[in-house]
């Protein structure tokens, strides 16, 4: 794809599945990569790359936290050419469980984290510069027993198109809506759950982080030079919106 080589990005939840099936896709560009997680780094996976890379073991649903991060990346870098933010909590509560404490923490990881990150990271945004967030498929059609999941997700959907609109024509931002893809994420289903969606499915089966990876690399491409504010499916037709 055009547009990638030797380009500076930014990916948070870095060490997750669809996060790393990313920076796979990215590294065949010889990118600088910025890693941000919450969990000690994959010295196994991290040592295969061919590009460079800076891991940052930080809590991104906090604003110090991430700017404390841009102030390490704007001392060695001039600019930020991608921003993604893979980052994301998922977990199986119900409403009369779902307690305040939980609801703030799910809606600081799977929104709030957004908004931090392209905040901070703003002033140091390349021209032709590009974010990706992620939102769900919960986000368009709710999903019982994860209803702050959702609800952050459905906000990542706004934010994305709010900005579109203030960040251009500077900086292209979308969103990717993910269906049943075959993470950690999934393991919160109940085998009965899982088997009755994928059965509901018409591509019958779970996606790949490969293929929610290749529509983050496209986006970020100047291939995509023309969208913004878009959110594009990978659900295997799951959802029809």
């Amino acid at each position: 794809m055009n547009g990638l080589i030797q380009k500076t990005v930014v990916i948070t939840g870095a060490l997750g599945s669809i996060a790393k099936a990313t920076v796979q896709a990215f590294d065949e560009y010889d990118v600088n990569f910025i890693l941000l997680d919450v969990i000690e780094e994959d010295v196994n996976f991290l040592s295969t790359l061919k590009s460079s890379y800076q891991y940052f073991k930080t809590d991104i649903s906090t604003s110090d936290a991430i700017d404390l991060v841009k102030a390490q990346v704007e001392s060695q870098f001039k600019n930020i050419d991608f921003l993604i933010h893979a980052a994301g909590l998922y977990q199986h509560i119900e409403l009369e469980d779902l307690s305040y404490e939980e609801w703030n923490r799910q809606i600081s990881i799977n929104l709030n984290a957004n908004y931090y990150l392209i905040k901070s990271f703003l002033p140091i945004l390349a021209e032709q510069s590009a974010i990706v967030n992620i939102s769900s498929i919960a986000g368009h059609q709710g999903s019982i027993a994860h209803t702050a999941y959702a609800t952050a997700k459905g906000g990542v959907l706004a934010l994305t198109k709010s900005l579109a609109i203030e960040l251009a024509p500077k900086t292209r931002i979308n969103t990717i809506s993910p269906g049943l893809i075959d993470t950690a994420m999934m393991q919160g289903m109940s085998d009965e759950k899982r088997s009755a969606m994928i059965n509901s499915t018409p591509l019958k089966r779970l996606g790949q982080p490969d293929e929610i990876a290749q529509v983050i690399k496209f986006l970020c491409s100047s291939d995509a030079s023309y969208i913004t504010g878009e959110n594009i499916h990978v659900n295997g037709g799951l959802y029809r919106g």
